[in-house]
């Protein structure tokens, strides 16, 4: 009987302080109104599990005690106020002040520009994302800097750029737009003075702002706060460095026949380990080219046997209908049977009609597997 009364009065007593441990903070600002319930290292609002990772930084602010006197003028409604009982801590974010109505703590930084301004701080979907549209066009301080549309399901410049765009850059810079993780959210006061990109989906209107040296955040269309992800740390500047392909000298280079042959070559065999949307649409007219020298066709074919794509294999069967290298049409049916190892090879000595067969296979083949416009 005693070790059960023991029990008892040890499970009551264990429960009135994990109910000590319990705190309960309201906020409440002109975005929002909740309340925060605290135990232990975890936190829940509305019974959804809160993610303290910025905020518990910033938890001392509504516990320690204010000392310093408050300056003048600190006049206006806070950003937003939290109370605990008979206690109360006001927030002026911007200015950098702490209040609880007599005292006042000033904060140097950025930190309580990332108080929670509203339940999505700390509760918040983790993931974000953007339906691209086209026309997609970026504008840097004010400036275009990139012009994009689609053909088909591929983006393809809109015509505006006067460089080669760095289409691996593109890629990744669509994806990061499409699908993006949210770190955190972020007080729009943040954003004064910060370099600003916006970005044009469609007829939808999208603003960046670069926090530091490699964080940028989003202000999304009618939303009042930022979302800041770590996804978008390798657009660094956004600068046109990025946005050009690494190539662009040699292509450059390339693409003007009055260089010598040797020259051209020497600069194709430097290549060997590269690649580039753009050294991809290079070699591409190479091949097609009536006017180009034999051999460097020739090396334009190797570069292009390593990287099969479906696009080559377009211009493959393009060469077949066209030209009269007998030997080289049959590279091109070797580079066609890698991405359909079950169409025919054409082969130079076989009669004319049977070659013509090979010929057409490919070309309804094509027809029927190209991709969708």
């Amino acid at each position: 009987m005693n070790k059960i009364i023991w029990l008892c009065l040890a499970s009551v007593a264990f429960a009135q302080a994990h109910a000590q441990n319990v705190r309960h903070l309201q906020f409440q600002s002109k975005y929002d109104q909740f309340e925060l319930t605290l135990s232990g290292n975890s936190g829940t609002i509305g019974g959804k599990p809160a993610d303290l990772t910025a905020f518990n930084e910033l938890l001392p602010i509504v516990t320690n005690p204010l000392t310093n006197d408050c300056p003048a003028g600190l006049t206006g409604s806070p950003d937003v106020t939290v109370r605990e009982g008979a206690k109360s801590r006001s927030v002026y974010a911007a200015r950098g002040i702490i209040t609880d109505g007599t005292n006042c703590l000033t904060v140097s930084g950025d930190g309580l520009l990332y108080f929670p301004l509203h339940r999505d701080f700390l509760i918040g979907a983790k993931m974000g994302g953007i339906a691209l549209k086209s026309p997609l066009k970026v504008f840097r301080q004010g400036v275009k800097v990139l012009g994009l549309k689609t053909v088909g399901k591929t983006w393809e410049s809109d015509g505006s750029s006067k460089t080669l765009i760095n289409w691996d850059f593109v890629d990744r810079f669509t994806n990061s737009l499409s699908s993006y993780s949210v770190r955190r959210r972020v007080n729009a006061d943040l954003i004064k003075e910060k370099p600003r990109m916006i970005v044009q989906s469609g007829e939808q209107t999208y603003e960046f702002y670069k926090l530091t040296k490699v964080a940028w955040a989003i202000k999304r269309p009618g939303m009042k706060w930022l979302e800041a992800s770590d996804d978008w740390s390798f657009w660094y500047d956004f600068d046109d460095g990025l946005l050009e392909d690494r190539y662009t000298t040699q292509i450059h280079f390339l693409e003007d026949s009055k260089h010598d042959k040797p020259s051209r070559l020497a600069t194709i065999e430097k290549l060997q380990d590269s690649w580039s949307r753009n050294l991809r649409d290079l070699y591409h007219k190479m091949v097609l080219d009536d006017n180009e020298d034999d051999d460097v066709r020739a090396a334009a074919f190797k570069r292009l046997r390593i990287h099969p794509t479906i696009e080559t294999a377009g211009v493959m069967t393009q060469f077949l209908a066209k030209s009269t290298d007998e030997s080289q049409k049959k590279t091109a049916s070797q580079m066609l049977k890698t991405i359909y190892p079950k169409g025919p090879l054409y082969n130079p000595k076989a009669s004319a009609n049977e070659r013509a067969k090979t010929v057409e296979f490919w070309s309804h083949w094509w027809t029927k597997n190209q991709p969708t416009p």
